[in-house]
């Protein structure tokens, strides 16, 4: 692998990192957290509708910022998200976009593991 390559992969995914981990914890943020909602007695359809709520917003958000910082890339440092890079920054938005959702997290761990969302619930 050319050195170049190896630079353009290093500056590409040092970018989407510092821009994820600005934007991520603002996403979690918008979400109640899971002492919020066993607080107000939420019932676990509407703990699974907020988790269904948070991994779309993540979706859209995730997008927008691969869409403009893709973008801003190309046109200010001359840098191509090619596929190989695109590897990278795939990898790297699963772990950091995904992992520093608290709130999501801690939802899905109730739902699915302490206490399994039950059809009769509903």
């Amino acid at each position: 692998m050319k050195l170049v390559k190896i630079i353009h992969i290093s500056v590409v995914v040092t970018v989407y990192i510092a821009i994820l981990i600005i934007v991520s914890p603002a996403v979690d943020h918008v979400f109640d957290g899971l002492p919020t909602d066993i607080r107000e007695q939420d019932s676990n359809t509407t703990i699974l509708l907020e988790i269904i709520a948070h991994i779309i917003v993540l979706s859209i958000v995730w997008f927008m910022i691969h869409k403009y910082a893709s973008y801003l890339l190309r046109i200010y440092a001359k840098i191509q998200v090619a596929d190989n890079t695109q590897t990278a920054v795939d990898i790297i938005a699963g772990v950091a976009l995904v992992g520093l959702q608290k709130n999501l997290i801690a939802k899905l761990t109730y739902i699915t593991g302490e206490h399994p969302f039950r059809v009769l619930d509903l």
